[in-house]
């Protein structure tokens, strides 16, 4: 946005604005600013003299507000840079949510805090910390190893010197929970705001006298498992139970339960969390919901015995507004409501026939279809559908289609069901197809993309130039402002080990004198050396 270039020793934390806002229009920023400093055609962002002259005039409050409306990191970091008088005043903007997404990060941040930055930490709400993680579609090696026992003893530090006293969300995502069981009782003592938590789990069991359990009065959590070894996977339990103290927490002691998520995050794993308690909760603010490969059958129990309870749950609880459940044979197949249940829906995931027994179908504005591919006979009872979703504006998609499969037809029939959809997630599994059926289908179309993520399998012979790609479904489509294009050479079974040889994000900067789209790769990637693996769509709750 601004003309700044960033410090190199600026921190290396990622923050985040309010997610749940629109962005706002760089047009009517301007005229803010423009309406404080006089004439446009004086005002320069690459003048430092001007540049002065503007930060000076412009009122703090007005500044505060444009910050917190803008959704882009380097945006909010760009304008708090333009001076130290913006920067000191856009601190609590900067670091009110703060995610360490990987060993470097939870390092250097960690070490700068300890070494005496409470004018930073103070700030902090909202703390992610991920040891050893890393995002396989941004990057190919794999992470630097750091001693997850020391990033949880350095934020039981920060926390037992009053630094991260305003905390109301932690998130620990690391290999495993923390070992050492204090971090959970520091947090729960000396954070008295903190009412959201959350780990992950790996291959230990988890410890039924855990101190995670001990919170009271808690508006999120979070359990997840990430993607464990085959042999590892081999000796769990089919169902592993999870600990009564973990029920008791929820059920008993934390009434005004907002954000629930329970999940594994990989489709491969044969792990299976056993939740036929959750149906016993009764919480009224409840927004959000995540199951995740859990089953909500025990040994023996009939399809009735599992359904009726499960809808039962869903129908008391009006506030939902996301909502993810899996597509496995231990749970309800399909959703069957009083017409006027989930009155808030706005976002769900889960499979086709799920969708299909969904009241308040024309408000729900993000739909996620993942979990299980598509064949063109099914795909064609989901547009049916997706026509009385009126308000649909994101999709997420899995498509397998036969060789034989006229690829044009089916991609229009698509686009012409969801008219007003303006983010779209793509994946096609199938046989390579042409990129022309693809931009003729939305070229006839009235949907105008805002942005695309599109995943196919294309021939070894004839890689694709991704960026003449891009270019060509800029054209079609002028309405596109950011894409992301990737392929691989061999089909996959699981939307999250697709074996990607290529990943390149594209931003639309605008257009050349010659009218034709700039186009900015942002980044391109290789995954001949490495095995990528794909996040599903839902990967953390907004909250976290």
């Amino acid at each position: 946005m601004f003309d700044v270039h960033l410090p190199s020793k600026v921190w290396p934390v990622m923050v985040s604005s309010k997610l749940w806002q629109s962005p706002l229009p760089m047009s009517l920023v301007f005229s803010l600013i423009k309406h404080h400093v006089g004439d446009w055609k004086t005002f320069s962002f690459n003048h430092q003299k001007t540049q002065r002259t503007w930060v000076a005039r412009v009122p703090l409050d007005i500044i505060i507000e444009i910050a917190e409306w803008l959704t882009s990191v380097e945006d909010v970091l760009s304008l708090s840079l333009t001076s130290t008088r913006i920067y000191a005043t856009l601190l609590p903007v900067l670091y009110t949510s703060v995610d360490l997404g990987s060993s470097r990060m939870c390092k250097v941040t960690l070490d700068a805090l300890l070494a005496g930055k409470p004018d930073v930490a103070r700030y902090i709400r909202r703390l992610v910390v991920r040891p050893n993680h890393v995002d396989r579609r941004r990057s190919q090696l794999p992470p630097k190893h750091i001693d997850e026992n020391w990033v949880a003893q350095s934020i039981v530090k920060l926390v037992t010197s009053g630094r991260l006293s305003k905390l109301t969300s932690f998130f620990w995502d690391g290999s495993e929970m923390p070992q050492d069981d204090i971090i959970w009782s520091t947090l729960r003592t000396c954070c008295p705001e903190l009412r959201t938590v959350g780990t992950n789990v790996g291959p230990k069991s988890i410890s039924v006298d855990s101190e995670l359990f001990r919170f009271n009065d808690l508006t999120g959590f979070s359990l997840t498992a990430k993607t464990l070894p085959d042999e590892w996977d081999t000796f769990l339990p089919p169902q592993p139970e999870l600990p009564d103290q973990l029920w008791d927490m929820l059920i008993e002691r934390s009434p005004r339960l907002e954000q629930l998520r329970i999940s594994v995050l990989s489709q491969r794993s044969r792990r299976v969390w056993d939740t036929r308690r959750v149906v016993q909760g009764r919480w009224p603010l409840l927004r959000d919901l995540e199951l995740g490969n859990c089953s909500m059958s025990g040994s023996g129990s009939s399809r009735a015995l599992m359904e009726a309870p499960f809808m039962q749950f869903l129908a008391a609880h009006p506030a939902i507004e996301r909502l993810q459940i899996p597509s496995l044979s231990s749970f309800p197949r399909a959703i069957v409501l009083p017409p006027g249940a989930l009155p808030n829906l706005r976002e769900f995931a889960g499979n086709a026939a799920h969708v299909k027994g969904l009241p308040n179908l024309a408000r729900i504005k993000t739909l996620s279809l993942v979990h299980q591919p598509l064949s063109e006979k099914m795909l064609s009872l989901v547009c049916g559908t997706l026509k009385h979703m009126k308000s649909l504006t994101s999709l997420s998609i899995w498509l397998h289609l036969d060789a034989q499969t006229d690829h044009y037809a089916v991609f229009r029939t698509l686009f012409d069901s969801c008219r007003g959809l303006l983010h779209l997630e793509l994946s096609c599994s199938d046989t390579p197809w042409d990129i022309i059926e693809f931009t003729s289908a939305l070229r006839g179309s009235r949907v105008q993309l805002a942005t695309l993520d599109l995943t196919r399998v294309e021939c070894a012979a004839n890689e694709p130039d991704l960026l003449k790609v891009a270019t060509k479904l800029s054209t079609t489509n002028p309405s596109l402002r950011r894409m992301t294009l990737s392929y691989s050479f061999t089909t996959w079974v699981f939307l999250d080990s697709v074996a990607y040889q290529r990943i390149g994000e594209f931003l639309v900067k605008g257009k050349s004198k010659q009218g034709q789209p700039i186009i900015l790769e942002k980044h391109s990637k290789s995954g001949r050396r490495y095995l990528q693996r794909r996040p599903l769509p839902f990967q953390l709750p907004k909250w976290i």
